[in-house]
């Protein structure tokens, strides 16, 4: 995504004072390059400095179902993501009995299909922005380009709008996120990936087909690259730019 407003794209100095949590969305595609547990580890040091009071919590959110959106055989497909995301959760926790300063309760770990458990509405939400999908051109469009496949199967657009719809439901307090730490006292969620943001992801929080509001979040229309270091502010990206 290119964009040259400053407005539109920057650091965060400091999070909010109110609890909140931090979720780090982990790709099955690159849990063995840019997010192992080291790189999340430093990922994750970089918000140290952030935070004033030891009130966030850090929620690593597995993928693994996401990627079911497959031609691949399920089984097959269930093995592999079974073991690397078993891996990275423990070789994490190995980082974290080095430094125990952490508070190890503070760090949940949850799959894709826990997740759409604790999202109520999930298949209404999803069937909607399908059928949305299907009738807008803009936002075809800008699937293709995130695939970067010129004619998309079914399975493959279906991957795109279930993760994006995922991160908008999780920013509009439509899913419940738990945190032993924090235990339901979070006023503030805010997701992180290594990379710059999906552009129908931007079209799906400017647009808001569903008219939903979390205004106790502050970030819940933003995105933060955990690569470049930059929060992306949804709500000032003009879709026209895209």
């Amino acid at each position: 995504m290119n964009t040259n407003n400053q407005e539109d794209v920057f650091d965060i100095n400091q999070v909010p004072k109110q609890p909140g949590i931090l979720l780090f969305g982990i790709s099955m595609s690159r849990i063995s390059n840019t997010q192992t547990p080291e790189k999340c580890f430093e990922y994750m040091e970089h918000f140290i400095p952030k935070i004033i009071k030891p009130e966030v919590g850090l929620n690593f959110i597995y993928s693994d179902g996401l990627y079911l959106n497959s031609t691949e055989q399920a089984s097959l497909l269930k093995n592999k993501y079974d073991a690397l995301i078993h891996q990275h959760k423990y070789g994490f926790l190995k980082l974290l009995e080095k430094k125990p300063v952490y508070i190890t309760k503070s760090f949940n770990y949850v799959s894709w299909s826990q997740m759409i458990l604790e999202t109520k509405r999930f298949h209404e939400f999803f069937s909607q922005l399908k059928e949305v999908y299907s009738k807008d051109k803009r936002f075809q469009d800008l699937v293709v380009k995130d695939l970067d496949i010129e004619q998309p199967e079914n399975e493959q657009i279906n991957f795109i709008l279930e993760e994006i719809l995922i991160f908008y439901l999780a920013s509009k307090g439509e899913i419940v996120i738990k945190n032993d730490f924090l235990e339901g006292k979070h006023k503030w969620v805010l997701w992180c990936y290594p990379g710059k943001p999906l552009y129908s992801e931007i079209y799906l929080y400017r647009n808001n087909f569903f008219n939903l509001e979390n205004t106790e979040n502050k970030y819940q229309n933003s995105y933060y690259d955990l690569e470049n270091k930059k929060l992306y502010d949804y709500s000032k990206i003009e879709i026209d730019k895209i």
